[in-house]
């Protein structure tokens, strides 16, 4: 029923990064009147940046701006369009590398004096982009429309956003936007880091490092065992059932068994659970659970970012889901954005709107051709050697005997058994 709903994101730089529904209209209402973004040549770049620096104060050094632009030139952009006596208006940014990115959110990157090194070259892919300075004197509308379509050329495909608020003006105006504490989503992130997703959602830099912080304590696993599904229904009936009386036949719904299910614990406790559901070229994300003693933890973060990493691999492309309104803003974090055109609807007393994510598989999904083994190692532990490879590798003897004797007996029956036809022939 939902699946001709559930269609990808056009490519351009406001629908596939994640801005707020506010700036996305205010944008595109005056899209016709927009300035023009050109990457400026050095000297033009250092004298805007000597004009702001009069209004702004203390920016970074002309040498710092200069060897950037030397390292990428369209790291400066200056916007056309505005009047003879108006002060030029300009963004500067820095396309980060995949390095770049992962310092970026574990708090090493110097953003007053950036390690090149971390900075994508014109021709090379893009896994983030920080916004160095946005200077635009009378008007941010202009500056904030110019910025989709570069977006668009730089990230066609869409990133994160990352920025710091230098004035109470961008202080109001980046959460107004779709910013959000980069710390909630990236544990070692500085605090005054803020971050836009990309529609796709939040991707983990780097998952050995940023998945679980020393001493956090949480362990998250798919359900395998009886043990691990009894410890999911016990979360969710802590939280559902009891917290918000939730009847048992509703959130028990008869889905369980036909579904994936992660387990969070801290600590060796439960804590989490979340379940997928698959739907021909879809997945469901749904029954997200945290027990009421453990949701100061990031635990639910955690439990969503496994749980799509899992569909990406498995090769899906679009996630589908139910949430309250007041939880929309989370889900947005990871990609997911309000179905339009589609009404609300309500079940256990509770509206709910229908969300959609494009997730972006990175080519590195299972699919046919894959090393056969990949395909019979357990759920979510693809990049692992699995029981089957192990036999592989360390063969019994003593089995391969008794298999190859059971096998000798069996050709041996067939040989001598005729097949129906053939008695019917014989008889005949």
């Amino acid at each position: 029923m939902y699946q001709d709903s559930i269609r990808p994101a056009p490519l351009d730089g406001f629908s596939t990064m994640a801005f707020s529904d506010r700036v996305t209209r205010l944008c595109a209402a005056g899209a016709a009147h927009s300035c023009q973004a050109r990457a400026a040549g050095l000297d033009e770049a250092l004298a805007a940046l000597g004009v702001a620096r009069g209004h702004l104060g203390h920016l970074v050094p002309d040498g710092v701006a200069a060897a950037a632009i030397r390292h990428n030139r369209q790291i400066f952009q200056l916007l056309d369009g505005k009047t003879d006596n108006a002060p030029p208006s300009f963004l500067a940014f820095l396309p980060l590398n995949d390095r770049g990115a992962r310092a970026m959110v574990s708090g090493r990157f110097d953003s007053g004096n950036p390690d090149l090194a971390l900075v994508s070259r014109e021709d090379e892919q893009v896994a983030a982009i920080y916004i160095w300075l946005i200077f635009s004197p009378g008007s941010l509308v202009t500056t904030l429309r110019a910025l989709a379509p570069l977006l668009g050329r730089i990230a066609p495909a869409g990133c994160p956003l990352f920025t710091r608020a230098v004035t109470g003006h961008t202080a109001r105006l980046f959460p107004a936007m779709g910013f959000v504490p980069a710390r909630s989503v990236y544990a070692q992130a500085p605090g005054d880091l803020l971050a836009l997703p990309a529609r796709t959602g939040f991707p983990e830099f780097r998952p050995e490092a940023l998945a679980q912080k020393p001493g956090d304590g949480i362990d998250i696993r798919v359900a395998r065992t009886m043990e691990d599904m009894m410890k999911c229904f016990t979360v969710r009936a802590a939280t559902y059932m009891s917290e918000q009386e939730c009847p048992y036949e509703e959130e028990f719904d008869g889905n369980d068994f036909c579904a994936t299910h992660f387990l969070g614990e801290i600590d060796g406790e439960p804590a989490g659970c979340i379940r997928i559901r698959y739907f021909g070229d879809f997945v469901k994300i749904e029954r997200l659970a945290v027990r009421q003693e453990y949701r100061t933890s990031r635990l639910a973060f955690r439990l969503v970012r496994e749980a799509l990493g899992f569909c990406r691999q498995k090769g899906f492309r679009r996630a589908y889901g139910h949430s309250r309104h007041d939880l929309t803003r989370f889900w947005g974090l990871f990609g997911f954005r309000p179905i339009a055109g589609r009404a609300s609807f309500r079940f256990s007393e509770v509206e709910y709107v229908e969300l959609e994510a494009v997730l972006d598989t990175g080519g590195d999904s299972i699919a046919i051709g894959a090393d056969p083994y990949v395909m019979i190692r357990p759920e979510g532990a693809w990049d692992r050697p699995g029981p089957l490879d192990l036999s592989s590798r360390q063969p019994d003897a003593r089995r391969q005997q008794r298999v190859d004797a059971r096998m000798r007996k069996l050709r041996a029956a067939a040989k001598s058994t005729p097949s129906r036809a053939g008695g019917r022939d014989a008889r005949a």
